[in-house]
């Protein structure tokens, strides 16, 4: 599990907690009162901020008297945050690794930090953590580099530096419509304005994490580079405060919570060359071998060949053993598909599960993948074979090792199965599955 946060952000923000604090700025009162009204935040209810920094959004949603759980992982980060706002509780620890107990907050917030984290990791906590039906806002302050000498700042960072972040950070939208454990996000943008001195401005920039980080001469050419753009653009020469104009979007999203029973839906598709983890995909074809562009490393009498094509595995086992203190998320383990909503105690060999067709009736999330096979026939079909072994290629999950804790003789409720393919067809997140009886 990752537990650790991003080497460059943990390197530069904990160089630059006081520029951070001095040089970046609040959000807009109206984004403010947007989040507020949609996490429904007040008194009673339980608010988690991941990557909360040095409390910049913390302080603004502490009037609306919920209670504040504030999680920073960089120490000096951290300790600002503790100090300018008290009223929130600080929490040492990652998103992709949530120190709390399921379903124990009401709502999940995170501002200017969220491309950081380890995607689906990330958001199999915040399932885990956030109790049913509750909602999730990110927000980002963006420089609005249509204004001339806005522009220029960028490009001299990233002239300097690369950019704000390295490029494996960038593309999280992407990575959040990959999963379905929420349903697609929506957006607001609001206008918003810091005014700034020239010592502002150089705070602004050094509290960037590339260039925190960056060599010592590099940082300093840099900020001399700035007091030149500053001292000469026609829009800021001769001035001593300036007008930083940003755009703030607002996305939010809501945590699908379908009661377990016979009609689920499917919450990642993972594949990869072979070992583990797999990772999400947009989608793929489920194929009489299997997945379109999976591969695996066992041999067939382990993994793969027509009796063995498909592996399942259920969320609500990756949080139950989450909750016991050991590593997992989707694709962890090398399932194929990560399954939200099907009762895993009515699993057994010929037991059939149906992606996007038939009359299954709805499911809470909706069919977010699609429905019947684009040839016009319907979607795929698939028929459980036996549970899967645990291999000890997934062992350095669990404390000590012990791969048990997914065994079906030990766990059936926390077991991974395998299928054949009866019908080919397409899968991705959000597809409506539904269990059909092996007598159906």
């Amino acid at each position: 599990m990752t537990e650790t946060v991003h080497p460059l952000a943990a390197r530069g923000f904990g160089a630059a907690a006081d520029a951070y604090e001095r040089g970046r700025p609040d959000y807009p009162a109206e984004a403010v009162a947007s989040i507020v009204d949609l996490l429904d935040l007040r008194p009673g209810r339980v608010l988690l901020e991941l990557g909360a920094g040095t409390g910049k959004l913390t302080r603004q949603l502490v009037p609306s008297g919920v209670r504040i759980l504030a999680l920073e992982p960089v120490a000096s980060m951290r300790a600002v945050l503790a100090a300018v706002v008290p009223d929130a509780k600080p929490l040492d620890g990652t998103a992709e690794s949530i120190p709390l107990p399921g379903q124990s907050v009401d709502a999940v917030v995170v501002a200017q930090a969220f491309h950081w984290f380890d995607t689906i990791r990330a958001l199999s906590e915040i399932h885990r953590v956030l109790r049913p039906g509750g909602r999730v806002a990110l927000t980002w302050n963006m420089r609005d580099e249509s204004v001339p000498w806005v522009r220029r700042l960028g490009e001299c960072i990233e002239g300097a530096t690369g950019g704000e972040a390295p490029n494996s950070q960038h593309g999280w939208r992407e990575r959040v419509d990959r999963c379905g454990l929420f349903e697609p996000l929506e957006t607001t943008t609001f206008r918003h304005v810091q005014r700034l001195t020239v010592d502002g401005v150089l705070d602004r920039v050094v509290s960037i994490s590339t260039v925190a980080a960056a060599a010592p001469s590099v940082r300093d050419g840099l900020v001399a580079e700035i007091r030149t753009l500053l001292a000469t653009d026609p829009d800021t020469a001769g001035r001593t405060e300036f007008d930083l104009p940003y755009d703030t979007d607002v996305h939010w999203t809501a945590r699908r919570s379908p009661v377990p029973g016979a009609v689920g839906l499917v919450a990642s598709v993972n594949v990869n060359s072979g070992g583990v983890p797999k990772a999400p995909v947009d989608g793929t074809r489920i194929l009489r071998v299997g997945l379109e562009g999976d591969g695996h490393r066992e041999s067939e009498s382990i993994h793969g060949g027509l009796d063995r094509a498909v592996c399942l595995y259920a969320q609500e086992a990756i949080e139950r053993v989450r909750e016991g203190g050991d590593a997992a998320f989707p694709g962890a383990y090398g399932e194929n598909l990560t399954l939200l909503g099907i009762d895993w105690w009515s699993l057994a060999p010929g037991v059939r599960l149906a992606f996007g067709a038939g009359d299954g009736g709805d499911v809470e999330a909706g069919d977010g993948g699609g429905g019947d096979d684009e040839d016009g026939g319907a979607g795929a079909l698939i028929e459980l074979t036996e549970p899967a072994v645990p291999r000890q290629s997934i062992a350095h999950y669990f404390a000590e090792r012990r791969i048990a804790r997914v065994s079906h003789k030990v766990h059936p409720e926390d077991a991974r199965w395998y299928a054949r393919v009866l019908r080919e067809g397409p899968v991705g997140p959000g597809m409506t599955v539904r269990l059909v009886p092996a007598d159906g």
